[in-house]
């Protein structure tokens, strides 16, 4: 009969402990407790939302290549796959319209040529009194009328796609005024080529198609539900299943104003920083999309102990005192937990050594 007596008033004793508002440690338990403590500090975070991706080329930087005037090929100097400069000639072409074209100017040049040195030969003879003005007048709509041919059989040459400097380039053998070179519109990789030697390709015909790999769009398909979830504008993180441990970096660009019936997703597009060329258009993607930033308070994970089914934290009281808090806490990311409620910002509370002072806490009444 004792004995019961005993046990329950254990219990009691444990009960009240528990039930106490506050801990309070002697100076020997305080020494060997090894307690830690630190602030409940406020941080920016957002939500994350994963989800897949797939990857492509960047619209605004693919390019067919294709001649703007009719031409047999005669040369190949790229490849399928083989990197490309800006400027580089990728083909030759030898093209009858174009030698045709080349040959007009070259007439209208000579032509202006002598005219515009006759035109200054009477200006500088009227001057001087020695011609009438019908003679200055006639030189100089002789002079003008050229100048308008040349413009139009240099604007031709533009139009069949020749550049200023190519237009003004001498033509050292007169064989090769129908030749002319399809070049790189920019920096990057050949995709594909249609063009042989030999084949005849007509005005606009894809004959090669480029795209600048340096950055990369990945179509993501985002949950309805999680539309509100995300940012646009904000980073991305993004793991391929080749690069395992590493994460490349990116922008939410955009996201569509519809929604697939089916699937009950809507396509964001992502757009990446590939400079280091690793990552290829095509290839699957785990994308971390990032919602809005919001103030929250945060506490480290080892602060927090569990008592049933309600989470605590010890907040400190006084210099070996200290208070059992019921707090609502989420997922714990990194080493930290946020604190929805029963704490705020700026509280002292136990990081470390929690164990100890739980265990105190426990059996405080039955010491």
């Amino acid at each position: 009969m004792k004995n019961v007596l005993a046990n329950s008033a254990s219990l009691i004793a444990v009960a009240l402990s528990l039930s106490a508002t506050a801990l309070e440690l002697t100076p020997q338990q305080l020494a060997t407790a090894k307690l830690s403590t630190t602030e409940v500090v406020e941080r920016q975070i957002g939500d994350a939302v994963t989800v897949n991706g797939t990857l492509r080329a960047d619209q605004q930087r693919l390019f067919r290549v294709a001649p703007v005037v009719d031409g047999v090929v005669t040369e190949l100097k790229a490849v399928e796959y083989g990197t490309v400069a800006k400027g580089q000639s990728l083909a030759t072409l030898r093209s009858n319209t174009l030698g045709q074209a080349r040959a007009d100017y070259l007439e209208a040049l000579a032509r202006f040529d002598v005219v515009e040195s006759e035109f200054q030969r009477v200006q500088k003879l009227r001057k001087d009194g020695v011609v009438a003005d019908s003679r200055l007048l006639e030189a100089e709509s002789n002079y003008k009328t050229a100048r308008i041919m040349l413009d139009q059989r240099r604007r031709a040459l533009s139009l069949a796609g020749l550049s200023e400097t190519q237009i003004k380039t001498p033509i050292d053998n007169p064989d090769d005024i129908a030749y002319y070179a399809l070049v790189s519109p920019a920096d990057g990789v050949v995709l594909d080529m249609s063009a042989e030697i030999g084949q005849m390709l007509e005005a606009g015909e894809t004959a090669f198609r480029l795209a600048d790999l340096t950055v990369l769009w990945a179509d993501v398909h985002i949950p309805v539900a999680n539309v509100n979830q995300v940012v646009l504008g904000s980073d991305v993180a993004i793991r391929a299943a080749g690069y395992p441990g590493r994460v490349f970096t990116g922008q939410l660009q955009a996201v569509s104003g519809e929604v697939d019936s089916q699937s009950q997703t809507v396509t964001g597009r992502v757009v990446i920083d590939n400079r280091n060329l690793l990552l290829r258009p095509g290839t699957y993607v785990q994308v971390e999309l990032k919602g809005p930033v919001q103030s929250v308070s945060m506490v480290p994970e080892s602060a927090v102990f569990r008592r049933g089914n309600d989470n605590y934290l010890f907040k400190v009281t006084g210099a070996n005192t200290f208070e059992p808090v019921k707090v609502v806490v989420g997922q714990p990311a990194n080493g930290w937990v946020r604190v929805e409620s029963g704490v705020a910002a700026g509280t002292e509370i136990v990081s470390a050594g929690v164990a100890e002072l739980k265990s105190h806490w426990q059996y405080q009444g039955s010491e």
